[in-house]
């Protein structure tokens, strides 16, 4: 077969890789809302807010701008929400996928001529990448390793295209300009040029001139930002040592984090036995076999150089997993007919396997869930709601309080306090098992209680909920309304609708007799629209008044059903009584001036009047 003649690719391949790629996009999607974001890639959004050159001038000094200004032009389109931002994440991510599918034909046809087996193989490397655990949370977190596992296998692919025509200036100069592209994005990736420079010099040594001309133009495109790495380096390298762990349980805990899972770890470790002992065995593709063992060895070689503990993490060393990605690829060459067929699937099974992506993140009290719980937070507060962190709570920095305050209390209607006062409702937030202040949860309850809560324990929001006024009304001697709340604040129904609201009891002393609660709608005329009578409703309410403690307050929810005719009016007053419900007496509030207009029985209090709209 004449190789340089371009094969015919049948429908079925594309379909399949169609597949493959939907198989990628879907693995990232179902995490775009669910991964727990943490303070750096929150700065990655956070920092370039504002104009282009506010943006750029807050890129710190240990970053080259590629992603940066990426990310500027994308919130200049989408907004600067993190799942409009994830989303193109997941989208360079499927570029990646496909771009290294590409890159993983070319490499594997340098152990085979036939392009039928090579994209089959190659199939196998999609496959085996799309569900590896440290690419799918790269895939959907907002920072530059993300980008470089695009950038990466792009640049594998085209330096593979360069080996083929290494003459063609333009080869040559797109090879440079990824290479540089790789470097803008991150200086971690001046690693993976190193290897690319040795796998180039060692497979084909004969380009080596040919190969300069390509460092040389890469070197003039990171000629700007030259003087940042070499100021950069040294002082990262010096103040993040750390002291070594164990060879072994390192390396370990290294490849895992990259698998995602110890099954799939396995898996690819008895790939790579396999070449190892082919290594061993033939000559013919040795080098070759030696450099995909070099490449998915690096993290043994920094161990034994860097002697860091904080730089055996794959972030730092993001590219092996591309060489990992590789291996069963490259293994299926050796294995018999058969295991062809049951691999794919067999990788595809491996990538659905619960993964634990938090061990991806540093400390659990530094990625805490601020979008979950703020979003439900912002469905639950009210107008005059305040929220008091917890002087222990370990609750996200002030950079991530200033981003997702703006997107989800736009109007900054939650007010951050330190003392609950006298406001009626306080969120508290604290860390839950953590220090907190006794002095202040012993202020949230006086006169409040603790009512609904959200979010894990190390963000914990909880409501602690008092009568809207304390001084109220008094029923008797001893019964009184401590306020009230109508459903959403409103004071507009229509006909048929029903009226829900929430009113606070508390007894001054112990009650020897079980009252009842009326609670009434009547027109002006005073004649009945609405009543529910009855005790208390709530759960945890005593319904008999004898059981009643002093110094507690008591919810009672109730609903009034609207009728669905009425006489058109807007004088409807929502009335309240307490009685005895055996002799039908009246408890009376003194100084009654909210008696109901035409009603001429005492012991109603008028709450306050409704408007019902009718036809």
């Amino acid at each position: 077969m004449n190789t340089s003649q371009r094969p015919s690719y049948p429908l079925a391949s594309y379909l399949l890789l169609v597949v493959a790629a939907l198989f990628v996009a879907w693995l990232r999607l179902r995490h775009m809302v669910d991964f727990v974001e943490w303070p750096d890639e929150i700065w990655s959004l956070w920092h370039v807010r504002g104009t282009f050159s506010e943006a750029m001038s807050r890129i710190p000094y240990d970053w080259p701008p590629l992603f940066s200004l990426l990310a500027w032009a994308w919130m200049q389109i989408v907004g600067h929400t993190l799942e409009a931002f994830r989303f193109i994440m997941i989208l360079i991510a499927v570029m990646g996928s496909l771009c290294l599918y590409r890159a993983a034909i070319l490499f594997n046809q340098l152990f085979i001529p036939l392009r039928q087996d090579a994209r089959q193989t190659a199939f196998i490397t999609l496959v085996t990448f799309a569900g590896m655990g440290y690419p799918v949370f790269t895939g959907v977190e907002v920072r530059a390793y993300g980008l470089l596992l695009f950038l990466g296998p792009l640049t594998l692919w085209m330096l593979l295209r360069w080996l083929r025509q290494p003459h063609l200036w333009s080869r040559s100069a797109l090879v440079a300009l990824l290479m540089a592209a790789m470097f803008y994005s991150s200086f971690t990736s001046l690693l993976f040029i190193a290897y690319l420079c040795a796998f180039v010099l060692i497979l084909r040594p004969r380009l080596l001139l040919l190969w300069l001309r390509v460092g040389l133009m890469t070197l003039l495109f990171i000629l700007p930002v030259l003087p940042q790495f070499a100021a950069s380096a040294g002082r990262r390298i010096d103040t993040m040592v750390q002291a070594l762990n164990p060879f072994v349980p390192t390396m370990l805990e290294l490849y895992q984090l990259y698998s995602g899972t110890l099954l799939l770890a396995g898996v690819l470790a008895l790939c790579l036995l396999l070449l190892v002992l082919v290594a061993l065995r033939q000559r013919q593709h040795g080098p070759l076999l030696i450099l995909l063992l070099l490449w998915v060895s690096a993290p043994a070689f920094d161990y034994l150089l860097l002697q860091n503990r904080e730089f055996l993490m794959p972030r730092y060393l993001w590219w092996v997993v591309l060489g990992m990605a590789l291996l069963p690829g490259v293994a299926l060459l050796y294995l018999p007919r058969l295991a062809r067929l049951g691999l794919p699937l067999g990788m595809a099974a491996l990538a659905l396997l619960p993964v634990d992506f938090s061990q991806y993140r540093s400390i659990p009290t530094e990625a805490v869930p601020m979008r979950h719980v703020l979003s439900w937070l912002a469905d639950h507060i009210r107008p005059g709601d305040v929220l008091i962190k917890d002087p222990y709570c370990v609750c996200g920095d002030a950079m991530a309080w200033d981003y997702f305050m703006s997107q989800y209390f736009p109007e900054g209607y939650l007010p951050l306090v330190d003392s609950p006062g006298e406001h009626p409702r306080v969120w508290y937030l604290a860390t839950s098992g953590w220090q907190q202040d006794e002095a202040l949860i012993e202020e949230l309850l006086d006169g409040r209680k603790a009512s609904i809560f959200a979010g894990p324990w190390n963000f914990l929001v909880r409501l602690y909920e008092g009568p809207p006024g304390r001084g109220g009304v008094a029923f008797g001697d001893s019964i009184q309304l401590n306020g009230f709340e109508v459903e959403n604040n409103r004071a507009t129904f229509a006909e048929n609708e029903q009226l829900k609201l929430k009113l606070w009891w508390s007894t001054a002393t112990p009650l020897d007799l079980d009252y009842s609660i009326s609670l009434a709608l009547l027109d002006h005329s005073g004649n009945l629209v609405a009543q529910t009578d009855g005790p208390a409703q709530a759960s945890d309410t005593p319904a008999q008044t004898s059981q009643w403690q002093p110094g507690i307050y008591y919810e009672d929810y109730r609903t009034l059903q609207l009728p669905p005719v009425l006489a058109p009016d807007d004088h409807y007053q929502l009335v309240a009584t307490v009685y005895d419900w055996r002799s039908g007496q009246r408890l009376l509030p003194p100084d009654n001036p909210n008696q109901p207009l035409g009603l001429d029985q005492p012991g109603y209090w008028v709450l306050r009047e409704i408007k019902i709209i009718s036809y």
